[in-house]
């Protein structure tokens, strides 16, 4: 039956309202927006102020990111969701209701740079988003920061290093003060590890107590408050995780170096960064090891340390040395430590296996070993060497300003003004004696390391990046006037940062590139040296040829790569030369040596530099005042000629000079500027100059940090403590003491110590001395109360 045009109107009707509804139904719910938030979160907290490890770090199971959003314009949903990077981390039901909100903590559990956003959906699965919230959740692992921006010295090549080879450097926690040298600076690209110096070990640390007055040892004690004996700490918390560097501002969440390291990472994720554990004032606790409930202490801190700091890649441990002739006098067990040695690698490597099959990375765990016939005699390294990757030859440090034997510090082979006997250990020595062991070489201390059992697939050869040296070796006293190095020393040679080392890239300016001193290679050693007959000083450095040789014995040998004391004293020649002697394929050829260093030292903190195997805390003001002189990585064995300092003591900070000075330049207060090594004159005395003194840092009877009191025989001394100044206002030769002040510029202040000047008082964030508070300035080391 034919319907009407009525019924045809009334049907169309209900179609068309009953697509209305549902249209209505499906549309999405009104479109939620995320209230304001914090958008930095930690995963491992920092407390920028604490000095004491304990209270520095706060670890937690992940971040926690609290999320607050309402929608109040639309049609409700039913449910919600909280995405980050458009994953979905949380769901949950909501009551349909006219104006419609959310709340929730999120545990992100994941470090990394996130695009928050919360979506509003119905039953029909139709949602809305709200605007992203950019938020970072860091983590020690670097995963929140994008690749470091990097400032490497042109001079360093590109370099592709061959398959299964060890490229290393060492870093020292101390370069960014004195040497202003920072973690971008380092040429990574050339690298395949950084070893990171130091980490200590709390517990009985006698050693670091013998050098900058305690100061060293009282940082130590103050990051050690409140943890356990033979647990590990960061010895200077400023410098490793509150010191701004580079692009990091006060709310970064992780900073210095640590924070550099982890963006380092990010930039080269295969590279492998290590934090060395002792080294030569910081081995002492090592020495308990031979109980096992400390070495259990140690182990099961070593893998909370890693846990932490997620940057590193496994442990190095710097143990100087098991068996004794350490820095501790007294300190060492030959028939017990050897064993010791081989137990904690392999409690470490199973601990280090344990943490691999919780985090699915792989850690490496690797030492660094003297190579002088009496470091390596007491070792267990049959046992040991199974649960390690690599062995750190320190093959430098084998002759220094500690004595004055004069010899080559690095050399591969023995010296053409040595005999056979003295090579090989033979025969009988200057006094008379047998000799005990072969000469210290780097050929001699890796036979005996092959022979003591380690496999020439981890052993790692040393090259120096500094020279050692002595000044006033005269012509007179060689045995052949054509050789310098048949001279004896008279004193430690005009160094760097300390008497007697010098950087690399000072020795192409002073040394390389000065005409009138000569310049030497020995080839049956494979060793260059360099005298300047005038002064009489003599250095001994490696330099592109010898390190040539030694890349050359390395791959003639099997051997597993080269690694190098310490990145910031090189000027690219050095590191270069290890990639190019491992046959690296070189990108870009760098320029010619001559190219003068850039590293000026500054004189508002007092610098340092540590041997090649030393483990002093910083020469930064916040934890310490670090070390300027430490005895070398081997001491050159006993049979060796006698001389002024024993082999396997502590040698003396300061070598006061042989003659007196011929002139003093008067001291004045606040114009007097010096260099390392300048004689001053003050108050009727004489002072020599040390670790860069400003304008400020007056002498002080009987010396300091800055200065060494010397004889004035023969000096010329002007009175200093009226100066006169044409047309400008006397200066006095101290800051006087204001009124209403108790602060004085002689005096050592300690991190919260507090004074008084003008009535305002400050408080010191870390060690100053000379530093006049009202000048301090927001970075500076006073804060105002």
């Amino acid at each position: 039956m034919k319907k009407s045009s009525n019924h045809f109107v009334r049907n169309s009707l209900a179609m068309a309202v009953a697509m209305g509804i549902s249209g209505t139904a499906m549309a999405a719910p009104g479109q939620p927006i995320v209230q304001w938030m914090e958008e930095n979160f930690a995963i491992i907290e920092v407390d920028q102020a604490a000095s004491a490890y304990k209270d520095l770090v706060t670890i937690k199971d992940g971040a926690t990111v609290p999320v607050a959003w309402d929608m109040w314009s639309g049609a409700p949903g039913t449910s919600w969701q909280v995405l980050l990077n458009g994953e979905v981390v949380h769901q949950e039901a909501i009551a349909d209701t006219p104006v419609q909100k959310g709340v929730v903590d999120l545990l992100v559990k994941t470090g990394g740079q996130y695009a928050l956003t919360v979506k509003l959906c119905d039953d029909t699965g139709a949602c809305s988003e709200s605007a992203a919230k950019n938020i970072v959740v860091a983590d020690t692992d670097g995963s929140h920061l994008d690749p470091l921006d990097m400032k490497v010295d042109p001079s360093n090549g590109n370099y592709t290093t061959p398959e299964n080879t060890v490229v290393g450097t060492y870093f020292v926690e101390w370069g960014v003060y004195g040497r202003k040298f920072s973690v971008d600076e380092i040429p990574a690209q050339n690298l395949t590890h950084i070893i990171y110096g130091f980490v200590p070990i709390c517990g009985p640390n006698e050693s670091l107590g013998e050098i900058e007055n305690g100061n060293s040892l009282a940082a130590l004690n103050r990051a050690c408050a409140g943890t356990a004996d033979y647990e590990m700490v960061i010895h200077d918390p400023w410098a490793a995780v509150q010191m701004p560097q580079g692009d990091h501002i006060h709310s970064t969440p992780y900073k210095g170096t640590y924070g550099q390291m982890m963006a380092l990472k990010q930039r080269y994720p295969d590279l492998k960064i290590l934090p060395s554990v002792g080294g030569w004032t910081l081995s002492d606790p090592f020495y308990d090891f031979v109980d096992k409930s400390k070495r259990d202490i140690f182990v099961a801190s070593a893998k909370k340390f890693l846990q932490t700091w997620k940057f590193f890649d496994g442990i190095d441990i710097d143990w100087e040395y098991p068996g004794g002739q350490g820095a501790h006098p007294t300190k060492g067990n030959p028939d017990l430590d050897g064993q010791a040695y081989a137990d904690l690698m392999k409690e470490l490597r199973a601990m280090l296996d344990e943490l691999s099959a919780e985090t699915g990375r792989e850690y490496q765990l690797t030492s660094a070993v003297g190579v002088g016939y009496d470091k390596i005699e007491d070792v267990n390294y049959i046992d040991a060497v199974p649960h390690m990757d690599y062995i750190f030859a320190m093959t430098y440090d084998y002759y220094g300003g500690w004595n004055n034997v004069v010899g080559h510090q690095t050399a591969l082979y023995c010296g053409s003004h040595m005999t056979a006997d003295e090579c090989n250990g033979t025969g009988l020595d200057d006094e008379g004696k047998p000799r005990k062991g072969p000469a210290y070489t780097s050929a001699n201390g890796i036979n005996l390391l092959l022979e003591k059992g380690v496999p020439a697939n981890k052993l790692v050869v040393g090259a120096a990046m500094y020279a050692r040296g002595w000044t006033g070796v005269t012509e007179a006293s060689m045995t052949d006037p054509t050789n310098p190095m048949t001279g004896v020393g008279n004193g430690k040679v005009k160094g760097s940062w300390e008497a007697g080392v010098i950087d690399y890239k000072d020795v192409v300016r002073d040394y390389i590139n000065n005409p009138s001193v000569q310049k030497f290679y020995d080839e049956a050693a494979e060793a260059p040296y360099a005298w300047n007959p005038a002064t009489g000083d003599l250095i001994t450095y490696d330099d592109k040829r010898s390190v040539m040789a030694k890349g050359q014995y390395v791959k003639d040998n099997g051997f597993a790569g080269l690694f190098s004391w310490e990145i910031d004293a090189d000027n690219g020649d050095i590191l270069n030369a290890m990639q190019e002697s491992l046959q690296g394929n070189v990108v870009i050829t760098p320029p010619p040596t001559d190219v003068p260093p850039t590293d000026v030292p500054p004189t508002d903190v007092p610098p340092t530099d540590v041997p090649p195997t030393d483990v002093p805390p910083t020469d930064v003001p916040p934890t310490d005042v670090p070390p300027t002189d430490v005895p070398p990585t081997d001491v050159p064995p006993t049979d060796v000629p006698p001389t002024d300092v024993p082999p396997t003591d502590v040698p003396p900070t300061d070598v006061p000079p042989t003659e007196p000075p011929t002139n003093a330049t008067p001291w004045v207060a606040g114009s007097t500027k010096v260099a390392n090594g300048d004689v001053v004159s003050f108050n009727g005395a004489c002072f020599e100059a040390k670790n860069n003194p400003g304008v400020w840092e007056s002498p002080v009877a009987g010396g300091n940090w800055f200065w060494t009191e010397v004889p004035c025989d023969g000096a010329v001394i002007t009175p200093t403590d009226t100066p006169v100044v044409t047309d400008e206002p006397v200066i006095p030769t101290d800051e006087p003491t204001l009124p209403g002040s108790n602060w004085d510029a002689a005096a050592v202040y300690n991190g919260g110590d507090e004074v008084v000047v003008n009535g305002v008082t400050y408080q010191a964030k870390w060690w100053t001395q000379g530093d006049n508070p009202e000048q301090s300035g927001d970075w500076g080391v006073w804060k105002k109360l």
